[in-house]
């Protein structure tokens, strides 16, 4: 699905319908990025990086809300595709060279994970595997510090919860986590 949330800048997220008997397997596979892989020492200079692949995927997807694809083999091999097989994505993709789009050493990273997915699953490596990217955004790297009450420490009245304040890793563990902060919201309105 897309996920973006600025304009000029294409981001997707690999939802799963609840039962998970799509068609198509949607995940991430996923490079860590650190401090040292981008410059500047602004709080926001990660965002800035993030935001700079974004509109790279933006304009590679046609300057329109398209993503850009790749077959995962044509990835491997430096090639650009001809044809992406059929996808859930909406509106559409377009035929990319992802390379284009995501830092070398990432690319590289990618490239050497598929390759040792294939020594552990044989058949992994597909011609009917498609690459859309890009998703750039995983759990948070930062956490908002609560109290015992689940309040912010430092923030009253604010209940962080969930993946983007650090506290989930995905879409189970932050529905709990939100269950749980709600009743410490609600038992404190209840004092």
């Amino acid at each position: 699905v897309c996920c973006s949330s600025a304009e000029g800048e294409m981001v997707t997220n690999g939802m799963s319908n609840y039962a998970r008997n799509g068609p198509f397997a949607n995940s991430a596979v996923v490079v860590n990025i650190g401090p040292d892989d981008f410059s500047g020492i602004s709080p926001l200079s990660g965002l800035n990086f993030r935001s700079y692949w974004e509109q790279k995927a933006f304009a590679l997807g046609g300057n329109s809300f398209f993503a850009p694809a790749q077959n995962l083999l044509d990835f491997l091999a430096d090639k650009e595709s001809d044809h992406i097989t059929r996808c859930t994505y909406r509106p559409g993709i377009k035929p990319a060279r992802l390379r284009e789009t995501l830092p070398d050493y990432v690319v590289e990273s990618l490239k050497k994970g598929f390759r040792q997915f294939e020594t552990k699953m044989p058949g992994y490596l597909s011609g009917e595997a498609s690459m859309i990217g890009v998703e750039t955004r995983t759990s948070s790297p930062v956490r908002i510090v609560r109290g015992e009450d689940l309040q912010s420490i430092n923030a009253k009245g604010l209940y962080p919860c969930g993946e983007g304040a650090g506290y989930a890793g995905g879409i189970m563990s932050s529905a709990l986590d939100g269950i749980r902060t709600a009743q410490a919201l609600l038992k404190s309105l209840e004092t």
